[in-house]
């Protein structure tokens, strides 16, 4: 059921979800939406937090302008204790790629997906899904104000605070590679 008694009838029933405190929906700092994504797994999983600032100091693998390669995400996460299977998914249809992510959501298994939104590559975190799109954790999301550390939540109602339709979601999702490498890339964790 979905948290705050949220009426998801509009939705057929449909809602599944990992919860994430909202008070971890956090604006990144400069190219670290690979830590503010560990941060979140390890919340689900590990059910703590750890400041993402922190991790963002141990983040290796970061080339040009502190952009982070998978490589440094994946050792973060092993650093703590998370275990990771890195998927590349381009060779599925977009329905085969939304069913897996669903059935990821099924067993409350967090993933990171590598996307490119507008111009730049990101991580985001895999939170749930209704009969219509997915939800996320993206701290890319825009502030709530000029000055806030926390981001605009798209549905208060549900878990994330980013709400894309499986097309969009999926779209960026194709688009996410860097040159011939990485395309359609996602690590499960548990």
């Amino acid at each position: 059921a979905p948290s705050f008694g949220a009426d998801v009838s509009e939705n057929d029933g449909v809602y599944k979800a990992m919860p994430l405190n909202r008070s971890l929906f956090l604006r990144q700092s400069y190219n670290n939406c690979a830590p503010y994504s560990t941060m979140a797994v390890i919340s689900i999983l590990r059910k703590n937090s750890v400041d993402p600032e922190i991790l963002a100091e141990q983040t290796s693998w970061r080339i040009q302008k502190n952009l982070t390669m998978p490589q440094g995400l994946l050792k973060l996460l092993h650093d703590y204790d998370i275990h990771t299977k890195e998927f590349t998914m381009f060779l599925y249809s977009d329905k085969e790629k939304i069913d897996w992510l669903k059935n990821m959501c099924d067993n409350n298994t967090p993933v990171i997906l590598l996307i490119r939104e507008d111009d730049f590559l990101h991580y985001i975190t895999l939170l749930g899904y209704d009969s219509h799109g997915f939800l996320f954790y993206d701290s890319m999301q825009k502030r709530r104000g000029e000055n806030s550390e926390m981001t605009v939540t798209d549905r208060v109602e549900y878990e994330g605070n980013r709400y894309y339709s499986f097309e969009e979601a999926v779209s960026m999702w194709n688009k996410g590679n860097v040159g011939r490498f990485f395309k359609n890339w996602a690590v499960v964790c548990s």
